[in-house]
């Protein structure tokens, strides 16, 4: 079947080519070249940026540049519903690939994934594309005062900053767009033209006047008006076409000035009065379109037509009404009645926006009830194109609540939500009125979880409380299930574990088998809420099968949550090599396509990396995570990001730094009602204040926060019953501090909780140690360190300070006793000690170190310096005689020497000596 839709409807897609159509220079046009100098000049920067009120010509002044420009340029018109992030980018992709078909294609196709990715990598795509494509060019983006959305900001800041050489940007405005101009103008990568540069001059005036509009005004009559107007485009195109067929011109100037908030009133009263009816009618009641063309306005004028005829008026037949439809558009654009063509074919247009919104307000004001049919009449030939998006906007706009909430839940609610359309979705939903809302509990539940999923929690139990309701009242099991899904979620989001474990069994058990969406969402959320609670090893079965599930119907979004959950529980289990492999999937699959997994993937390899004592690659780990959440906002769900940031900074001795950090946590956590993060910030906070030597602070803490030690042991408040055991400690209340650790231990152990196990155990050993049960102590410690070796656990060690230290090396010193001594742990501990910050060295290392100049190594005993020449001659390959020879040594004291050094090494042979000099830094 032909297609008889004009062009610029997409078949397939709910983009219109129109917005992408670039307004054509007109030939009555008054040539400005003082700016489009200025425009050639500015393409060598990264933006232009034209700004001016409504009626300036910023659009115009385009029209007469681009024909000349030194660049290839490609146009998007913005308007309203262009802030959704989505629909955005798909349109600007779009305008991309009027230059070259294929450009962006690789973006777009991430656009239109099911789970889009972060913005930020979406950018990164586009702009290497950008780069390959041979040609420079300018993009610009006509209208942007239209767009309220600060993730669209930060993307196009985001794509300003990391601009390829190749692109320029235009952005034509109202007013300033909240991007980081400053810099750009600081770094004179800014043009700029505003409202007094695109004001007309007395010379632009007088050929706009007589040449263009053809009056025939003198020149003091010019003067005036251009003084009245104050060079305002609009404002001397709306006076030409009053003053048209005026006899006496300068009497209509002199009536001209009045106040100024009066003039725009005065000259639309002016030119509107002075139409024909029919052309007035036609003005009114297409001016509801933000574009038309000549079908679409034949839907609205049989509208009208329908009316007259119901009055027994006589009117056009529908067909006579299309073509003075089209005839019509094109006579209002040779009278120059503020009317835009969008295509080259003079199919689609549009009003000047003052012209349409003056129009629109005199047709609420006459004729409000035709306003609202006129809109119903939109929607249905949108629908009837296959514009759906525009179809729910022109519902909405006539208040037919039933029709639009009918076409959002049809036609564009699962596409939307698969896509991330939740902004464009919201503020659908928010337009409807709740009467509405009651009679679609779909539409009610969907709406909640974009609500949900967007951090506005607050907001989501209302539409969630409409779809129970009906739902509990039709008996619909399966359904209520779903509500079970959700409030499972809002648990997980507060960490309330035992919550999110029942709600998951509860959904999982009442479920349609057909209904895999929510069913993978379930198994999800069971395995976290049993990794929230501890439960390490149920919590794992959850996830594989989870993962496993996802698969299957094809849901990567909740495959790669339940592995990057997955990921914690085997931190958790202390196979911190497991999960490194498991975050660098998450991170990997797809370019990284997933904003909020890949946020929390990051934030569990800075976890395990600062673990592994490698700050550097936590920080930038940390980094990516608060990157993704500067332009997503996904952060806000996570305290344990800051809570983790601040743990990376405390390693690296920033303590104020660190201290700020998890107040920010706090801070974030109490807004989220998140109970658990608010007393594990609380309890790091207090660790941090007995690191300082603040008991009061700690005591403070003790009395308002700490759990009580003579109930059953919580999981989930592993780290306060840590922070609790080490304040026993400081107040050298060790049987308590034992007591405890020991019942912490047996709970991590029989849940498979290896990381509490090695903490439990090193504490423990401290606890002994401070005591001078020796023995006892290295017993434990060798227990810990036996457990922490194979993963390479460093942090846990070494945040215990000084007291660990002096213990690690009375370790060694152990060892070296024993027959056969643990030569893996002894080298473990050693590398434990290299760790350690300058203030846990003992004073005699100190003073190694400044006599000989070398690094502090991890030794137990560190060389002398007469050791130190010997093992350097080993190293040059000579013997004990030639050492001895050289040195004025007995040969017998070389080779006491040479025992000491492979004592206090822990070696056996001269090669193996040498070895481990270069390993702890005694040789280069």
């Amino acid at each position: 079947m032909r297609d008889n839709r004009p062009e610029g409807v997409a078949q397939q897609s709910s983009l219109l080519s129109t917005k992408l159509f670039i307004p054509p220079a007109r030939a009555d046009l008054v040539l400005r070249p003082r700016l489009t100098d200025r425009l050639n000049e500015g393409v060598t920067r990264r933006l232009t940026l034209i700004s001016a009120p409504a009626g300036f010509g910023k659009t115009t002044l385009l029209g007469e540049w681009i024909p000349a420009s030194p660049r290839c340029v490609t146009w998007v018109s913005l308007d309203k519903g262009d802030n959704d992030p989505m629909r955005f980018w798909s349109y600007v992709i779009a305008s991309l690939q009027m230059l070259r078909s294929d450009l962006g294609k690789n973006t777009q196709a991430l656009l239109n994934a099911p789970h889009p990715p972060a913005f930020e990598t979406i950018l990164t795509s586009l702009a290497n594309e950008i780069i390959a494509f041979p040609e420079a060019f300018a993009l610009v983006l006509d209208d942007y005062h239209v767009i309220t959305s600060p993730p669209i900001h930060h993307g196009l800041a985001f794509l300003l900053e990391h601009l390829p050489r190749n692109m320029h940007v235009i952005i034509t405005s109202r007013a300033d767009p909240p991007l980081p101009l400053p810099r750009l103008r600081a770094r004179r990568e800014m043009t700029e033209l505003r409202a007094h540069d695109l004001r007309f001059t007395l010379a632009e005036s007088t050929a706009f006047l007589n040449e263009v509009m053809k009056i025939g005004i003198e020149e003091k009559d010019i003067a005036a008006l251009e003084n009245r107007t104050e060079g305002w485009i609009a404002g001397l195109q709306l006076a030409a076409l009053s003053m048209r067929g005026r006899e006496d011109i300068s009497s209509f100037i002199q009536a001209f000035t009045g106040d100024d908030r009066y003039v725009l009133d005065y000259l639309i009263e002016e030119v509107f009065q002075r139409q024909p009816e029919p052309v007035k009618n036609f003005l009114l009641q297409t001016s509801i379109l933000s574009r038309m063309c000549g079908p679409l306005c034949d839907a609205l004028m049989r509208a009208e037509g329908e009316e007259q005829r119901a009055e027994g008026d006589s009117i056009h037949s529908p067909q006579s009404a299309r073509v003075n439809s089209q005839v019509m558009l094109e006579q209002l654009e040779r009278a120059n009645l503020f009317i835009v063509p969008l295509d080259d074919k003079r199919q689609w247009y549009r009003y000047h926006h003052l012209f349409g919104d003056l129009l629109r307000f005199r047709l609420q004001q006459q004729r409000s009830a035709m306003s609202r049919e006129l809109h119903r009449r939109a929607s249905d030939w949108y629908q009837k194109n296959d514009l759906p998006a525009e179809a729910v906007d022109h519902a909405l706009a006539a208040k037919d609540w039933p029709r639009a909430a009918d076409l959002i839940e049809r036609l564009m609610l699962m596409p939307m939500f698969r896509q991330g359309r939740h902004a464009t979705l919201q503020a659908w939903m928010e337009r409807l009125p709740e009467s509405e809302l009651q009679t679609k509990p779909d539409l009610c539940f969907w709406y909640a979880w974009a609500l949900l999923i967007s951090d506005r929690r607050e907001e989501y139990e209302r539409p969630l409380r409409i779809a129970e309701h009906v739902w509990q009242t039709q008996s619909n099991t399966h359904k209520l299930a779903q509500v079970q899904v959700m409030r499972g979620m809002e648990a997980y989001f507060k960490a309330e574990a035992q919550e999110t474990i029942t709600f998951a069994q509860n959904a999982l058990r009442d479920l349609a088998a057909d209904d895999r969406f929510n069913h993978g969402i379930a198994c999800l959320l069971l395995g976290s809420g049993y990794s929230l609670a501890g439960k390490v090893r149920e919590a794992a079965a959850a996830l594989l099968t989870a993962c496993a599930n996802s698969r299957e119907t094809g849901d990567l979004s909740i495959e790669l949550a339940a592995t990057e959950e997955l990921g914690y529980t085997q931190i958790l289990q202390g196979k911190l090599h497991e999960a490194e492999k498991t975050y660098q999937e998450v991170l990997r699959r797809h370019d990284n396509r997933f904003h909020n997994q890949a946020l929390r993937a990051y934030i569990g390899m800075g976890t395990l990396q600062r673990e592994r004592n490698d700050l550097i690659a936590a920080r930038s780990s940390l980094n990516s995570a608060l990157e993704i959440d500067r332009n997503t906002g996904f952060g806000k769900k996570w305290p344990w990001l800051h809570v983790e940031n601040g743990l990376v900074h405390a390693a690296a001795g920033e303590r104020e730094t660190a201290v700020a950090e998890m107040n920010r946590a706090l801070a974030l956590a109490e807004q989220l009602g998140n109970r658990r993060m608010v007393r594990e910030a609380n309890a790091h906070l207090a660790r941090f204040a007995l690191a300082r030597g603040n008991l009061a602070a700690m005591e403070k803490w003790l009395a308002q926060a700490a759990p009580q030690l003579d109930g059953e042991i919580q999981a989930e408040r592993q780290i306060e019953y840590l922070t609790h055991a080490r304040l026993l400690v400081r107040k050298s209340e060790f049987a308590a501090a034992a007591k405890l650790l020991r019942r912490l231990q047996h709970a991590a152990e029989a849940e498979g909780r290896t990381r509490s196990v090695i903490e439990c155990l090193a504490l423990e050993a401290l606890v002994l140690h401070t005591q001078r049960q020796v023995e006892p102590a290295c017993v434990c410690l060798a227990q810990a360190l036996a457990l922490a070796e194979p993963e390479g656990f460093v942090r846990t060690f070494v945040d215990e300070g000084a007291s660990m230290a002096e213990l690690l090396r009375q370790f060694m010193r152990e060892q070296q006793k024993e027959s056969s001594p643990n030569l893996v742990l002894q080298n473990y501990a050693m590398k434990l000690l290299a760790a350690f910050p300058p203030e846990a060295v003992p004073a005699a290392m100190q003073t190694h170190k400044i006599a000989t100049g070398l690094p502090v190594s991890y030794l137990v005993d560190p060389l002398s310096e007469r050791e130190l020449e010997i093992l350097k001659l080993v190293a040059e390959g000579l013997s004990n005689d030639a050492i001895a020879k050289k040195l004025y040594l007995a040969t017998s004291t070389v080779k006491r020497h040479m025992n000491n050094i492979y004592a206090k090494l822990n070696v056996h042979s001269r090669t193996q000596a040498v070895a481990k000099g270069k390993e702890v830094k005694l040789l280069t």
